[in-house]
């Protein structure tokens, strides 16, 4: 949340908001957060794993942009090359954080260095000291978002308390003769999920957690998508990736 601010009816009534383009921002983002209820979506353009967090150790599900850490191989200057555009950057220039004057409330901030803001072009933030139509929308996307978080924690629960992430490394070899290795990623255990009982079965199925499930399990096929994507712009090309359980060295 360091780079965004409250969002605030007279410090930002001449703000406005352009259009979503080709999401600049994200050129040196080789993930992007996700909620459960895209998975289906994101599996068509990208792997869908987990990753844990180093500080406090939390799992959050990410699609993988590249394989090079800074490098997003779907970005251009000319277009989003991904046939998904994650919903965290649909929220762009806008992020939920807490109100200063309502305790356990959220309230929508805005990052003032955005692009996508200025005092020219696009949709207008407020009318008259008011809330315009497109604040309004705003708004709305937020809290349905913040609810879509909410079911995803509770989706990652439910993956932890059955076992079901595995960590895997993805060993890169580049033509320069180099290898590289990314660690803590997490995807399905598939061994895990099928001697599960007939019953977490069923209760996976009733709450609408299968899908994605094996959302994740294949999406792991779009890692041919992100070399071919990384050859595309770069003269260091990968010649293959192998993915294999975490060897903990």
């Amino acid at each position: 949340m360091s780079n965004y601010v409250l969002l605030d009816p007279v410090k930002h009534q001449d703000i406005k908001i352009k259009p979503h383009s080709n999401f600049a921002f994200s050129k040196n983002h080789h993930h992007a957060s996700l909620v459960v209820h895209e998975f289906g979506a994101a599996a068509s353009s990208f792997p869908v794993v987990y990753m844990k967090e180093p500080t406090q150790g939390q799992f959050r599900a990410v699609g993988l942009l590249g394989l090079v850490a800074g490098h997003n191989v779907f970005f251009t200057e000319q277009e989003w090359l991904a046939v998904h555009v994650p919903s965290a950057f649909l929220r762009a220039p806008f992020e939920l954080g807490p109100d200063p004057e309502k305790d356990k409330t959220l309230t929508i901030y805005i990052s003032e260095q955005s692009d996508y803001v200025n005092n020219s072009q696009g949709e207008a933030l407020f009318q008259n000291g008011e809330p315009s139509q497109f604040l309004h929308q705003v708004q709305d996307k937020m809290s349905e978002y913040y609810q879509q978080e909410q079911v995803s924690h509770e989706f990652t629960q439910k993956l932890l308390s059955l076992s079901l992430l595995k960590e895997i490394e993805l060993v890169i070899n580049f033509s320069d003769g180099k290898k590289t290795r990314v660690k803590g990623v997490y995807t399905i255990d598939e061994e895990v999920l099928r001697k599960l009982p007939d019953t977490d079965i069923v209760e996976l199925n009733k709450q609408n957690y299968l899908l994605p499930i094996h959302a994740m399990l294949s999406s792991l096929v779009q890692v041919n998508r992100l070399i071919k994507q990384h050859n595309h712009c770069s003269e260091n090309t990968i010649l293959g990736v192998q993915m294999r359980a975490n060897a903990g060295e």
